[in-house]
């Protein structure tokens, strides 16, 4: 199956990975849709923006997202709306927006035939572990992997209900082109590049970082390709590294290696130290792996951090 004139509704479209994967349909020649909180169309997709179709919808607001799912009429819904990791948002605005958000979502979808729903779940579901499996125990230590978990089970349980095909792709670290000034990754290249002291507060918490043009063949699969309904599967790199090592290789690829400077801080109580995947399942179901190499993704990031004035001088500001 492939995407052209195919219906795709968007959550959280303006984030990194719709900001990418709004682009991909749409050079796929898929009719878009995507849902904001606001009249405008998100700022990340200003420049598609008249060869989209937004519709102003909250997810806690259920009257809204019906609207939304009423005029998009979606064969395919990629549901990538989400509460942040840090800084993290009151717990009630964890549930109202994964949990409660999700489940108006699924309620709307609800008179939908032969839809294809596929969840951006996430590597915090799991807690603290290495070459983690999709069949381990999910131990969240943190409001997002808890609510995560709940609105997977809650995507899965209405696609048994309805007859729908739903895929769950984990999400650990994805990085790239589009994503926010304040994550680690455009951090430290928007500090370099304005030629300031990088200062992180604990060098030690290791993820698992994926470049976000790899996960954008993920969704694409897992949009196209035939996939048992319930599914999940980790989309990672399948190596863990840490802050610190990520940070001093960025500055060594910009030649800015002394800028890098250690502030202790006490260390946060829902803090994630080890997180990688086992992406065995991914390969076996998606027939996907990452192609582009950690260092090439980086030097990828650096320049369109760099090459990209209308985006990043709004970021620096």
């Amino acid at each position: 199956m492939n995407l052209a004139g195919r219906r795709i509704l968007f959550t959280g479209g303006g984030g990194m990975i719709g900001a990418n994967l709004v682009r991909h349909a749409l050079g796929e020649q898929a009719r878009v849709f995507v849902t904001a909180r606001t009249p405008e169309c998100p700022a990340n997709l200003s420049e598609v923006a008249g060869s989209i179709t937004c519709l102003q919808a909250d997810l806690r607001d259920p009257k809204a997202i019906q609207r939304a799912v009423d005029a998009a009429q979606p064969g395919i819904v990629v549901h990538l709306a989400a509460t942040a990791f840090n800084p993290p948002p009151a717990a009630s605005d964890h549930v109202d927006v994964n949990v409660l958000g999700t489940a108006n979502l699924l309620q709307a979808l609800a008179g939908q035939k032969s839809l294809r729903f596929i969840q951006a779940g996430s590597g915090a579901q799991y807690g603290d572990g290495d070459g983690l499996r999709e069949d381990a125990p999910e131990r969240a230590a943190n409001w997002l992997g808890m609510t995560k978990s709940a609105a997977a089970q809650l995507v899965h349980g209405a696609g048994r209900l309805y007859g729908w095909q739903t895929v769950e792709l984990r999400l650990f670290t994805p990085f790239g082109p589009w994503e926010g000034r304040h994550r680690l990754i455009p951090h430290v290249i928007l500090s370099a590049l304005a030629g300031d002291t990088i200062t992180i507060r604990n060098p030690r918490p290791e993820r698992d970082f994926v470049y976000v043009g790899d996960v954008v063949r993920a969704f694409h699969n897992a949009m196209t390709l035939d996939i048992p309904g319930g599914s999940s599967i980790n989309i990672a790199s399948g190596q863990g590294r840490s802050v610190g090592e990520v940070a001093g290789e960025i500055l060594a690829l910009m030649g800015k290696s002394g800028c890098l400077s250690v502030q202790p801080s006490e260390a946060r109580p829902d803090e994630i130290w080890r997180c990688s995947a086992d992406i065995s399942k991914a390969r076996e179901m998606l027939d996907w792996r990452p192609e582009v190499r950690f260092s090439e993704a980086l030097r990828r990031t650096i320049d369109w951090f760099t090459n990209a004035p209308q985006h990043t001088s709004s970021m620096r500001s």
